[in-house]
């Protein structure tokens, strides 16, 4: 006790009292009694606990855990052996199971590749081919444009010239037959619709421009301020000759008399959209390893996917004659709700009120589609808000024209362009540049195109005018985006900086191809296409490929060498 109270620097007395205060364990006093009498008091003696606490590890506490773990693992394996038994009966009936089975489960696509442009004039260099560099230039931010000077080899343009003149070349635009009238009978479209529809700025009265800025309602001609004037002249569709329809007027006028008039004014090639000939090279496997090596060159020039490249479309071809031409136009059309592209509905099972072919100017092809074989056209309900609701069922009928009156109807549908990918396969003596009107433009407005009778579209009469133009030269490429991010690596909006064209040449002949890379504004969708195209090719090969396939329909433009 006296250490006790000198390590501690207490008195005895305190620890005493303390002692008393929080008494220590004792052994019983029957046990001290037994200790002293024992013989050996010199010797350590093992120590015994003198009682057991009942805590986790007693014997009750560890059976009833076992019980609970048999059990759990019982559950779990009834739970396996039942799914097993269960996929097993379906499995034994191959037809009961696609008919009860759920929906695929559809892969998530990664964010889709987009170069950057940084500045204008901004140059990179990247490997395409094993044995050289390229250079890729940024033209314009808006929109994204690039040129690559030696992207082709003179022998690989001289190839493609060569490959395109052996399949044989069709003129990429016709004018209407017979067939034209009945087709627009079917539409239920009235004069009223029609001219809510044209009326762009909503003040009751036509003007030129907002005519002229539907271009693809002259009957596969490029309409002028000139061609308007004559036109109601003929019709006596503007009494007072001021160039403006009113709405009674518009409604006073047939528009039968308006088809005669279209009808027996004969139509030059310069009247034309476009005034060129075309036909399709085969990029597929077994294609001519040239083709196939471009394509693959594309595919590391985009970034893309393997998928989304390979399911686009085949190479087009393009010569441009002296007096050839092709007006501005965008290479893909806007996304909305309400339309679908007719070779996704059929894969993702889809209903919507409007299906079009997805392109807003599809490759053309040497006939007109009968009546209700391109799509159906449903009454047009105007009770809708003015705004992107009108100018939606405007894009489709304008789409519906196009396709009716330009015969450039594919017997493939085809998805959106998300990109262009424009080749020049020689040097053209004279015109034949590449402009974009509104490049780079720090806005834009569909009808600031057409002012004081400028037509900035008009590449025949106003190429000039245009903000950006590239010169053909053999072996280059330019490539730009035809769509703007969504903000989440997908499509969005359209770029309607896009807007280029073919202009005029003047002298000597001029060659392009184009790839267009083709991706569903829809996501799930462009990821059930891929899948689904996988499995046929899995299964079968591009023979089981089915009617609606891309490179299915462009099968017989195979060369072989």
């Amino acid at each position: 006790m006296a250490a006790a109270a000198a390590a501690t620097g207490l008195r005895p007395e305190a620890v005493v009292a303390d002692e008393a205060a929080n008494p220590q364990w004792a052994p019983p006093e029957h046990s001290l009694v037994g200790a002293a009498t024992q013989p050996g008091d010199d010797q350590d003696a093992p120590v015994r606990p003198l009682c057991k606490p009942r805590g986790i590890c007693s014997r009750a506490y560890f059976l009833v855990l076992m019980v609970f773990v048999h059990l759990y693992l019982g559950n779990v394996l009834a739970l396996l052996l039942f799914v097993h038994y269960s996929n097993g009966d379906e499995s034994t009936d191959p037809g009961s199971q696609r008919r009860t089975q759920s929906p695929r489960p559809v892969s998530t696509l990664g964010p889709l590749a987009r170069l950057e442009g940084i500045k204008v004039g901004y140059e990179r260099k990247v490997q395409l081919v094993t044995d050289r560099d390229h250079f890729i230039r940024t033209l314009s931010l808006k929109p994204l444009l690039f040129e690559i000077p030696g992207f082709l080899s003179d022998e690989e343009c001289r190839l493609i010239i060569h490959l395109a003149q052996m399949k044989g070349l069709q003129r990429s635009q016709i004018l209407p037959t017979e067939e034209y009238e009945e087709a627009m009978s079917t539409m239920q479209v009235s004069q009223l619709d029609l001219f809510r529809l044209l009326d762009q700025n909503h003040d009751g009265r036509l003007q030129l421009r907002e005519v002229l800025a539907q271009t693809r309602l002259g009957n596969g001609r490029w309409m002028t301020p000139e061609n308007i004037q004559e036109m109601y002249s003929a019709i006596k569709a503007d009494p007072d000759g001021d160039g403006v329809l009113s709405l009674q007027e518009f409604s006073n006028m047939d528009l039968r008399d308006f088809h005669k008039y279209m009808r027996s004014h004969k139509a030059e090639s310069s009247e034309l959209v476009r005034n060129s000939h075309h036909t399709w090279l085969y990029q597929g496997e077994g294609a001519h390893h040239v083709m196939r090596a471009i394509r693959q060159r594309v595919l590391r020039l985009t970034r893309l996917s393997p998928e989304i490249v390979e399911l686009s479309e085949p190479l087009q071809v393009v010569r441009y004659g002296e007096g050839g031409h092709y007006h501005a136009h965008v290479d893909s059309g806007p996304v909305y709700p309400e339309t679908i592209c007719s070779h996704t509905k059929l894969v993702a099972n889809e209903s919507v009120p409007f299906e079009t072919s997805c392109r807003q100017v599809p490759p053309g092809l040497s006939s007109i589609p009968k009546p209700n074989t391109l799509m159906t056209l449903q009454p047009i309900p105007m009770d809708l808000p003015l705004g992107i609701g009108s100018g939606m069922h405007l894009a489709i009928l304008v789409n519906l024209w196009e396709c009716l009156q330009l015969g450039t109807r594919s017997e493939a549908p085809l998805p959106y362009s998300y990109m262009t990918v424009l080749f020049y396969l020689n040097n053209v003596t004279g015109g034949g540049e590449t402009v974009f009107p509104v490049a780079d433009n720090r806005t834009y407005d569909e009808m600031s195109l057409i002012q004081d009778d400028v037509d900035l579209r008009d590449t025949r009469r106003h190429c000039d005018k245009g903000n950006l133009r590239v010169k053909p030269r053999q072996g280059t490429a330019v490539f730009w985006y035809n769509y703007l991010p969504d903000g989440q690596g997908w499509v969005g909006d359209v770029d309607d900086y896009s807007l280029h064209g073919g202009c005029l040449v003047t002298r000597g002949t001029k060659w392009i191809a184009n790839n267009w890379i083709n991706v569903d504004p829809s996501r799930a969708r462009q990821a059930l296409f891929q899948q689904e195209m996988a499995r046929l090719a899995r299964e079968g090969g591009a023979d089981s490929q089915p009617e609606w396939a891309l490179d299915r329909a462009y099968s017989d433009a195979r060369v072989e060498l």
